[in-house]
């Protein structure tokens, strides 16, 4: 059901990009259309204008040289000459026709809609439509002296029909515009949704296989898409480590349980063998305390990364001296050092102050002590210093431990996380993940330089 509705949506989208790319397409050719022809329009009625306006100065020229005579013997002389017939009239201020040529081309004209203006104050165009649709003139009227009119008309049929011809064109071609339109905005469509379409065809096989190392197959090219693609992969990557994460704490959490709930059964199961031994019950109940706390512990842990991890660990800030913090948490380890034969050295100054929970603090101290202290041989050294510059505090703890791999120096913070070579030390494997927690908590850094079989170096900046 999900696929088939995944399917509708996608061809939805697929119909509603292609439809908007042809809208586009068509839109703007028809836009395109219309400036074209009104600038054609308009340079073709701006030329009819200028030609008339021609004949009006050539014949006023005419008029001033010797009045309606000259002008009549005049326009005889250059009709007779010439194939363009144009329209004359010259009326009085009472209306009466002092002088009329009417060509045969405008045989169709209707002259009285000329009457309507006289003695205009300046050059006035009318254009007039004949009693055939393709029949049309554009007339010009200008002032003569003694306040007379002017009108000189030209036929536009030509122009007419030319524009015409424009149209039709246009609206011959609009079908294939539409056409070319929708092929081009489907195959674009088709490239731009590319991606989605494989990042869909993925998810349908991660759901149908349950196989997350499945991939989306990423092109080339550069854009939204492809980055949408390359995120989609990156979020998969990490889903697939932290489920690798969580598998392994679970397995470490299985191994690490086992232990104290096996014993802790095993003190139980003694003490009712010999339930009428008193001290037996008492030492094994006293066994079952010391495995609850391991187990406790454990719990407290990790709820106590989770809380420094997601922001909500409540943290007592107060002036600590480092110095102070760090000695304490060496006494706790002094029997564990003196044990293993291993000296603590201190190169720790009184007068560097940092501003931390003085408890959390001590616990990231003791963490990472006592895993110097865990991972260092016999007769070894552990030295601990400080230094200050500026408001970065910057405290080491160095080892001659055995070091940690390349390989594992990015996973050592992970929650239970326990390397090839800590496997063989009792622990828990969330010691670093607490000491991240902790220091990030605070707003600072912690990080480890280390070389196997040459020991380790944990450095904290806050």
């Amino acid at each position: 059901m999900f696929s088939k509705r995944s399917h509708k949506i996608g061809l939805t989208f697929s119909v509603k990009l292609s439809v908007l790319y042809a809208l586009f397409f068509v839109i703007s050719s028809i836009g395109l259309f219309f400036v074209a022809y009104y600038v054609i329009h308009d340079l073709v009625e701006q030329r009819e204008h200028e030609i008339i306006n021609s004949r009006i100065d050539e014949y006023r020229a005419w008029y001033k040289e010797g009045g309606i005579t000259a002008l009549k013997a005049r326009f005889d002389e250059q009709s007779a000459s010439t194939k363009d017939a144009y329209f004359v009239r010259i009326i009085s201020p009472h209306g009466n026709a002092l002088f009329v040529s009417i060509p045969r081309k405008f045989r169709g004209l209707d002259t009285t809609r000329l009457r309507i203006v006289q003695s205009p104050q300046k050059d006035l165009w009318i254009s007039i439509k004949g009693q055939a649709e393709k029949d049309a003139w554009t007339v010009g009227m200008a002032k003569l002296p003694g306040e007379l009119t002017l009108q000189v008309g030209k036929s536009t049929t030509q122009s007419r029909e030319f524009l015409s011809y424009f149209r039709t064109i246009f609206l011959i071609f609009v079908v294939p515009i539409l056409l070319l339109g929708l092929a081009g905005g489907g195959f674009l469509t088709f490239r731009a949704i590319r991606p989605i379409r494989r990042l869909i065809q993925t998810v349908r096989n991660i759901l149908k296989t349950g196989k997350t190392s499945m991939r989306v197959p990423v092109s080339s090219g550069r854009g939204e898409m492809e980055e949408l693609v390359g995120l989609f992969n990156q979020m998969l990557d990490r889903n697939d480590s932290l489920i690798q994460m969580m598998r392994n704490s679970l397995d470490n959490v299985a191994h690490d349980l086992r232990t104290p709930m096996t014993r802790l059964r095993g003190s139980a199961e003694l003490a009712l063998q010999d339930s009428k031994n008193q001290d037996s019950c008492l030492e094994a109940l006293a066994d079952c305390v010391e495995e609850s706390e391991s187990v406790l512990t454990m719990l407290n842990v990790l709820m106590d990364v989770a809380e420094a991890e997601t922001g909500v660990m409540k943290l007592d800030v107060t002036d600590v001296s480092v110095r102070e913090v760090v000695h304490s948490a060496v006494e706790l380890y002094e029997m564990v050092a003196e044990e293993k034969n291993i000296s603590v050295i201190e190169d720790l100054s009184d007068e560097i102050i940092i501003r931390v929970d003085r408890i959390r603090f001590k616990q990231v101290i003791a963490n990472l002590l006592d895993n110097a202290l865990k991972y260092s041989s016999e007769g070894g050294c552990v030295n601990i210093s400080a230094s200050k510059k500026g408001d970065l505090v910057s405290i080491s703890i160095s080892d001659e431990g055995i070091g940690i791999p390349r390989r594992e120096m990015d996973k050592i913070w992970g929650r239970l996380y326990r390397g090839d070579h800590s496997r063989s030390q009792r622990g828990l494997g969330l010691g670093l993940s607490l000491v991240r927690a902790i220091v990030q908590a605070h707003g600072g850094t912690v990080k480890v330089e280390s070389e196997p079989n040459k020991g380790s170096t944990f450095i904290i900046e806050i």
